[in-house]
């Protein structure tokens, strides 16, 4: 164990990445991880996007909101959109090649592990699934 990060303390430093409109905070990371805490405010939401490989695992630490995911085809067309709301204690995972959103109908506070290669080229944006 090299460091002990407080995610508090770490969301406050947090800077706001422009691709997906939220102040990320990263935590640990490893060869084949990275682990971050993130802060959506009531009312604004995660800019929608997918990646082309590995998974994102998501912890809901406090708050509320809705995920609303699709599906993406090979030509990049977005299919239905479906919802669900999470809350406080509830974790999910987003598998590749789906289309995700994350709006907070309350200050939400969350985790998330996601392979290293979502933090570069590996992003690519979308129109909203929701408003």
């Amino acid at each position: 164990m090299n460091t002990v990060i407080n995610i508090k303390e770490a969301l406050n430093l947090a800077k706001t990445d422009e691709n997906v409109g939220i102040a990320i905070a990263p935590l640990s990371s490893g060869k084949d991880f990275c682990l971050f805490s993130a802060e959506i405010k009531e009312g604004n939401k995660v800019g929608c996007h997918y990646h082309t490989a590995g998974e994102e695992v998501y912890s809901i630490l406090s708050g509320e909101g809705i995920i609303y995911t699709a599906a993406v085809d090979d030509n990049g067309q977005i299919g239905e959109t479906l919802s669900r709301k999470v809350s406080t204690g509830d974790n999910f995972t987003i598998d590749a090649g789906t289309a995700h959103q994350l709006k907070a109908t309350s200050d939400l506070v969350l985790m998330f592990v996601c392979p290293p290669e979502h933090l570069n080229s590996d992003r690519i944006m979308l129109p909203c699934l929701v408003t």
